[in-house]
């Protein structure tokens, strides 16, 4: 496969789901606890539902595996070659606590090794991307964000 030619595709993703965290994280969200006790607010859900909707529309093949998304046990897990790792807000804590301090998060894992990924920080406005053998960039941006960026 071919990373660099959908990295555009998946930074576009990344960023709609970073325009709808931001959005919420203006707004008076609540917090709710997962089992583990670690917090998750709508902006959560609403992330891993358009990162997910858009990984598929890019690679309908590709498992997915979000920290937001169902429990896929190991027996399973194990088989996959590749497969996407999403974490739709990375610092969920920060979040809540309005830092500023948390990202958005995909990354292509191919034979256990990141190949691609892509981390927005929505509230910095800072974006980093990168592939595997072609090189890591970023972007400092007050509108959305692209791979020329």
């Amino acid at each position: 496969m071919h990373y660099s030619s959908i990295l555009p595709d998946v930074i576009k993703v990344a960023d709609e789901a970073s325009e709808k965290v931001l959005h919420i994280y203006q707004s008076d969200f609540k917090v709710s606890y997962k089992a583990d006790e670690s917090p998750i607010t709508a902006a959560d859900t609403a992330a891993h539902d358009i990162i997910t909707h858009g990984l598929r529309t890019i690679s309908r093949d590709i498992p997915i595996l979000s920290e937001e998304g169902k429990d896929i046990p190991w027996e399973e897990r194990k088989r996959w070659r590749r497969f996407w790792l999403v974490d739709p807000i990375d610092g969920t804590k920060d979040f809540t606590q309005r830092t500023g301090e948390f990202t958005v998060n995909i990354a292509m894992i191919e034979d256990g090794e990141p190949v691609m990924g892509v981390v927005i920080a929505p509230a910095i406005k800072e974006a980093y991307w990168g592939v595997v053998g072609e090189g890591a960039h970023s972007a400092i941006a007050t509108a959305r964000f692209s791979v020329s960026g």
